[in-house]
C-alpha cells in the first residue's frame, strides 16, 4: 500500500494460520480463539529449564519464569508454543520461534519493532516445515510477524477490540495490523513521545484507512499491491512525495470525505462529500492515490 514498490511488509503477507485454521490471535490462558485454536503449553529454548512461561510486555513476547528470570528478543529463538483444536491432528502442534529481528518503524523517532519467524512441522512442505504467516514466502525461515498485546482486530467489521487482557495478535507482515504496528498505533506503543499509546479510535482509524473501508460498515475497496501514500495528523508518518490524487481524510468510522478511490473501478455503496470543506486537522490520515 506504499507506493513504488511493495516490500514484504507492505505487501508480503496476511494470515497467521496452522494448516488453515487461524491463529491470529491467542490466549496466553488457553482460551479458544475463534477457530477453536488455544495455547496449551510452552517450552523454553533447549537447555533452559526452570518453568518458563509466555507472557507479553509491551507489544512483545517474553519468556517469564517463577524465579523472576526473564528472557526476550534474540534469547527466544528455539522457544516453542504448543496450539491444539479442532481440526488439529494430535498431539498439539508445535510453533517454534525460529528467528528474530527487529525493523524499522514507519513513524519518525519511534523505536524499532520486534519481529519474529514462527514455523510448524509440515512433511508435505519442501523443507518439513511451515511458516505461520500465508503468502508468497520463498524463505521459510523469514521473520514474517509482530505482535500486539491486549488487543484484537475484527477482520470483517474491520474495528478494534481494546482492552482483551492475556490476549495477542500475532500479525503477519503485509497484513493491516502488521502495518499499524509499523505505524506505531499499537496498543503499547510510545505514540506521543511521553510514553502513551494512540487512542483505540486513532487505532481504529488506521485500520479503516488501510483497508480502505470508506463507509465504516467492513468492506473495504482496496488489494494488496495497490499503491497508496499518506499522512497522519501528528506528521510522524508520511509518504515520500510527490502527492498523488487526494482520496479521503479518515477518522474511526471510515472516511469523512472521498474525491477519489483506490481502486479506479470501484463502487462505493454510500455517499460520502467531497473533501473540499475538510483537511487533515479534521480526521486522523490523509491519503492520495498516485498517478
Amino acid at each position: 500500500m506504499r507506493p513504488y514498490n511493495c516490500p514484504t511488509w507492505q505487501c508480503g503477507f496476511n494470515a497467521a494460520e496452522v494448516n488453515g485454521r487461524a491463529i491470529r490471535e491467542l490466549n496466553l490462558d488457553g482460551l479458544a480463539n475463534d477457530d477453536g485454536l488455544r495455547i496449551v503449553g510452552f517450552v523454553a529454548p533447549a537447555g533452559l529449564l526452570g518453568g518458563y512461561e509466555l507472557d507479553v510486555d509491551g507489544d512483545e513476547w517474553v519468556a517469564r519464569s517463577p524465579q523472576g528470570k526473564l528472557l526476550r528478543g534474540p534469547q527466544l529463538i528455539g522457544a516453542t508454543l504448543l496450539v491444539d483444536g479442532p481440526g488439529l491432528l494430535a498431539p498439539p502442534v508445535p510453533l517454534t520461534i525460529a528467528g528474530y529481528q527487529e525493523i524499522d518503524s514507519w513513524a519518525a523517532g519511534a523505536a524499532r519493532v520486534p519481529t519474529y519467524a514462527l514455523l510448524y512441522p509440515d512433511l508435505d512442505a519442501l523443507l518439513g516445515v511451515r511458516n505461520v504467516c500465508t503468502g508468497d514466502l520463498l524463505d521459510v525461515f523469514a521473520t514474517a510477524a509482530t505482535v500486539l498485546a491486549g488487543e484484537t482486530y475484527d477482520l470483517d467489521a474491520k474495528t478494534v477490540e481494546p482492552g482483551r487482557d492475556r490476549w495477542f495478535t500475532i500479525a503477519c507482515a503485509g497484513s493491516a495490523a502488521a502495518k499499524l504496528r509499523l505505524m506505531n498505533y499499537g496498543p503499547h506503543a510510545d505514540f506521543d513521545g511521553e510514553g502513551h499509546p494512540a487512542s483505540a479510535e486513532q487505532r481504529q482509524a488506521t485500520l479503516k484507512m488501510l483497508t480502505a473501508d470508506y463507509c465504516g460498515d467492513g468492506d473495504g475497496y482496496t488489494h494488496n499491491h495497490v499503491a497508496l501514500q499518506w499522512q497522519n495528523s501528528g506528521g510522524t508518518v508520511v509518504s515520500p512525495g510527490p502527492w498523488g490524487v487526494p482520496e479521503a481524510i479518515w477518522g474511526p468510522d471510515g472516511a469523512l470525505c472521498l474525491d477519489a478511490t483506490r481502486l479506479a473501478d470501484a463502487d462505493v455503496a454510500c455517499a460520502l462529500p467531497a473533501c473540499e470543506d475538510l483537511s487533515l486537522a479534521d480526521g486522523e490520515w490523509a491519503t492520495y492515490v498516485p498517478g
